[in-house]
């Protein structure tokens, strides 16, 4: 929504320019009105009054959905009888009926759409949208399909296949059942959840539209004329955007209803959860187990355990805790040393919260009184009558979110002093469809209906609005994880999870189906119970149809091929399910399940798939600066950059990384492959390198998923050419996302991806202190210390130069040196040459020699170049280019041999060839089986006459000498051998 407002002023002349909103455009036709305001050249905001004629007032109200209300106008606003136009858009409004027709200026003059007033009946009225060659539709909320028993879960399809959406009941946003198509329950219960706002795709073609009501809502998509239905609306208001493509009407909608914040940064690493921690000792074994087998790990989730729920449930007892909001320090005993023990320890706590408060709990009904005094509670209708609640959480109240002054209260009398001044990390709001309602009660907001929709949207303000008014105390970033929500909730540093999701893939799959539609809708942090809530014993696959024919369910496959999943996609990744969480139950309700990493599935694999999680933080974190500078995608559906490929419709199952990497889920059990779709590009693999010409779209068939050299289901990842990739240094001693080390070193080098490209590419890396905001600007918008340096890749002659430039910024703690590592790939037949600034570099010997502390030099291993700088101030540039040639077989590089071979148990003792890849240096890939003796040696010459082995199992070599013993397992393995000093490495890949 640029504009050059003097410079299309002069051009025009006076009359056609505008710096401020044109007065609406009003069509009254009988006892109805149609009032456009134009917001923008790509941006109308249309008021359908079905009945009332306008005569006075023209504002168009907006609910709590919306942030931005200070919009300047269009750069062009040229009105008719008839309409009016602007740079973007020709909009006709018939004076018979009201409609609007739509045509739009930056799609060779299509018309999109029209759109007109609806009253179906005396309950439903809302709009009527004409389908102008629309193919796809997307957004809207979250829901989940019936499960077809033989077609399968619906991991893949746009709302417009699907005939539209809406939710189960009369009222919005609610909880209830996964089914099947034949209506028996399967399984589950999750969130329905409508985020009204819809990306229709045509060709050449697309637009957003959104509802701004609280009403519950639906759209029937069915015919040519969709029907918006908004149930007891007097009015029905839409916000119309237009634009050239996805990405650009998705910014425009994220600057219309709020960008998210950045979370900490902690909130993109391993989150452990469970249905319940107990106490503080079952928390500390579980983490315990994690360290000790070498998995970072940033945080934990407490359950109702926390404030004692468990210890009390018991419908009317006068010991219910809920809403209390203090530890139970019977199992959670000091709570505040403990919480600063574990924040040293670099583990965060989140802690969840209901809406209602018991009228006795623990400490007498305190936080109950106090909140009455501030009417802080759902009314009975027409009375003062606080409504009574009465389920499994007693006797009790449910908070007024609406009720601003009751909300600041519980902020600064409750949350703040039990949790927030403890040093919790997050807060986790959980039954906010709200699960228990009175269709009779009354709120600030209106009635029920005003209010169901916005419950959870304004309990994630009122925390947001606590740390905002308390910051001078305290500069903690805001963040929660909600169960619901609605458009608006990610500006107050909410994400969302999608509810108590079955233990199965077919469950699994409806996520990442409503995960995408969920980013469309404004949500970048969204995430699942990883290994599913429920795992009843007769959930266990009796009708999973996410299992491959002749195999039954696996647990630990579910969950392994799950967390794979989720190690690219979840933010936070949060493994969560009832561990036997229900007081006193027995049976199918006590299960005892296990949540860790670390103790279910193939944990060597999950293990693997974590690390590379880890690896990605840096370009994780950039991405969620993005999102929150420029509205862009953390995480996003391949139609959204890809939108005029029909082959990816609806897609799911396939999501983009930011705008560079793709990846391809894991969605069958003990399937070994699956064929990825690649569009049209060049694109590369990022596991191995490999590379991929897509001159139209392109289908791999059969991509290994289950990777038996690394024992792991691997998620088929692809990345773009020229994508850059900031990432940071993993290994058994990385702890969390900062990098902090079990054994107390330092490792703060900047590792950066690079894949090739015939054109220039750049990538903003982002740095901040990852936990606080240095201040809010008068509408409550974070500003942070941040730390940028910009990378970019560009062809010369024979190479590529990098450069990773200076940095812009700092912050506290900020490292002012660090040594910086690219890796690039090049052809196996090149010869190539590195320099630094200008200066050339050497080669060294492998990559533990690259990976020592301060090291500078560089390193071939197979296609793959690996260059460190030294460390190196972070305030210069360090410009790297790599060049290479083509060359013969040897590649003109010396050698003391003329041949050199391995011979070993992988290959039955016949013989591997090896290539020179540089002076004096001998490489090959191989892979080694789980046998007891695995072992090999060097041949020379193919026939044992000039030999080698190590007699003593360090690294030099003699003639003749001992096999040499593989000691890591199973596996792939580089062999490299120095040919001048008669020493090899041997690294497991």
């Amino acid at each position: 929504m640029k504009k050059k407002l003097i410079a299309v002023c002069i051009l025009l002349g006076s009359g056609s320019c505008y710096a401020d909103v044109p007065a609406p455009y009003i069509v009254n036709y009988g006892p109805s009105s149609t009032v456009v305001e134009v917001l923008d050249d790509d941006l109308i905001h249309i008021s359908f009054r079905h009945h009332q004629n306008t005569q006075g007032n023209t504002t168009i109200p907006h609910t709590e959905m919306v942030f931005k209300t200070d919009y300047t106008g269009p750069a062009l606003y040229e009105p008719n009888a008839d309409g009016f136009r602007t740079q973007a858009l020709s909009v006709r409004i018939d004076r018979e009926n009201g409609c609007l027709s739509v045509v739009e200026l930056q799609h060779n003059n299509q018309q999109s759409a029209t759109i007109c007033p609806a009253i179906y009946d005396q309950t439903w009225h809302g709009a009527s949208v004409q389908n102008l060659g629309i193919h796809s539709v997307y957004g809207l909320g979250q829901t989940f399909a019936p499960i077809d028993p033989n077609r399968g879960a619906q991991v893949n399809g746009e709302w417009l296949g699907t005939g539209g959406f809406g939710t189960p009941d009369d009222r919005g946003n609610t909880f209830s059942s996964i089914t099947y198509t034949d209506g028996a329950y399967a399984g589950a219960t999750t969130p329905r959840l409508q985020f009204p706002v819809l990306y229709a795709v045509g060709e050449q073609m697309n637009y957003a539209l959104m509802l701004d009501s609280k009403l519950k809502n639906s759209f029937d998509l069915s015919k040519p004329w969709w029907e918006i239905r908004n149930k007891t609306a007097p009015e029905t208001n839409l916000y119309y955007m237009s634009g050239p493509d996805l990405p650009d009407l998705r910014r425009d909608f994220m600057e219309l209803v709020g960008r998210p914040p950045v979370p900490p940064k902690k909130a993109l690493g391993l989150w452990i959860s469970e249905f319940s921690f107990d106490n503080w000792g079952e928390l500390d074994e579980t983490i315990q187990t994690l360290r000790q087998h070498h998995f970072p790990i940033d945080g934990a989730l407490l359950d109702v355990a926390w404030f004692g729920f468990k210890h009390a449930w018991q419908n009317n007892s006068e010991a219910n805790p809920m809403g209390d909001l203090r530890f139970d320090e019977q199992a959670f005993p000091n709570p505040a040393a403990k919480v600063a023990s574990l924040k040293q320890d670099g583990i965060g706590l989140i802690t969840i919260e209901e809406s209602y408060v018991s009228k006795q709990g623990n400490y007498h009904g305190e936080n109950y009184n106090g909140m009455a005094a501030q009417n802080g509670f759902a009314k009975d209708c027409g009375s003062n009558n606080f409504t009574e609640f009465n389920n499994w959480f007693g006797v009790s109240g449910m908070i007024d979110w609406s009720n601003t002054t009751g909300a600041a209260w519980w902020h600064d009398h409750v949350r703040k002093p039990n949790i927030v001044d403890l040093g919790i990390l997050g807060h986790w709001t959980d039954l906010g469809e709200p699960e228990d309602y009175r269709a009779y009660s009354c709120y600030q907001a209106g009635d029920h209906a005003q209010y169901n929709n916005v419950h959870n949207l304004l309990w994630s303000k009122s925390i947001y609005d606590g740390y905002v008014r308390n910051h001078g105390q305290n500069p903690q970033r805001p963040y929660s994880i909600a169960r619901a929500g609605t458009i608006g909730s990610q500006r107050y540093g909410a994400g969302l999870w999608s509810g108590d999701i079955g233990g199965r893939l077919d469950h699994m799959n409806l996520h990442h189906n409503a995960a995408m539609q969920m980013s469309f809708a404004g949500i970048d942090y969204y995430s699942s119970d990883v290994g599913g809530f429920w795992r009843k014993g007769d959930d266990k696959g009796n009708r999973d149809t996410a299992i491959a024919p002749g195999a039954g369910y696996s647990e630990d496959e579910m969950y392994s091929l799950w967390f794979a999943n989720a190690a690219w996609l979840d933010i936070p990744l949060r493994p969560h399910g009832n561990n036997c969480g229900m007081p006193g139950a027995t049976g199918n309700d006590c299960i005892v399940t296990e949540t860790s990493p670390a103790l279910i599935g193939n944990t060597t694999g999950n293990l693997s798939n974590l690390r590379q999680r880890y690896e990605l933080i840096p370009y994780y974190y950039s991405l969620a600066h993005r999102a929150y500078q420029y509205g862009e995608p953390v995480i996003t559906p391949m139609p959204f950059y890809y939108q005029d490929d029909l082959n990816l419709k609806g897609m799911a199952d396939q999501k983009m990384i930011g705008r560079d990497i793709l990846v391809a889920g894991l969605t069958t059990q003990f399937a070994e492959s699956r064929d990825v779709y690649l569009p049209a590009g060049t694109w590369y693999n990022y596991h191995t390198g490999e590379q991929y010409q897509s001159v139209s779209g392109v289908t791999l068939p059969q991509v290994n998923q289950w990777i038996e050299a690394e024992n792991r289901n691997r998620v088929p990842a692809y990345a773009r050419a020229g994508a850059i990739i900031p990432m940071m240094y993993v290994d058994e001693q990385t702890k969390d996302v900062f990098g902090h080390r079990q054994d107390g070193s330092t490792r703060n080098e900047l590792i950066v991806k690079v894949f090739p490209s015939e054109s220039a590419s750049s990538f903003t890396l982002y740095e901040d202190d990852g936990s606080t905001v240095e201040t809010y600007d008068a509408q409550s918008r974070p500003h942070y210390q941040v730390r940028e340096t910009w990378l970019s890749q560009n062809p010369v002659s024979s190479g590529v130069e990098i450069l990773i430039h200076a940095a812009q910024g700092s912050y506290a703690g900020a490292s002012s040196e660090r040594n910086n590592e690219v890796r690039t790939l090049v052809a196996a037949t090149e010869k190539v040459a590195v320099t630094l600034n200008g200066e050339p570099l050497p080669m060294l010997a492998d990559r533990q020699a690259l990976e020592n502390t301060g090291s500078k030099g560089w390193i071939r291993e197979g296609n793959l170049i690996s260059v460190r700088t030294g460390v190196v101030s972070v305030d210069a540039d360090k410009k790297i280019v790599i060049t290479s040639e083509p060359c013969s077989s040897d590649c003109g590089f010396a050698a003391n041999l003329p041949s050199l071979m391995i011979r070993g148990t992988n290959n039955g003792w016949s013989t591997t060839d090896m290539v020179l890849i540089a002076d004096h240096t001998w490489q090959v890939d191989t892979t080694f089986g789980a046998e007891a003796d695995a072992r090999f040696k060097f041949d020379v010459f193919g026939d044992w006459r000039q030999n080698y082995g190590d007699d003593d199992a360090d690294g030099q070599l003699e003639a003749s000498g001992a096999d040499i013993t593989i000691t890591q397992g199973a596996g792939s393995y580089r062999i490299t051998l120095f040919d001048d000093r008669n020493t090899y490495s041997i690294t497991k890949l």
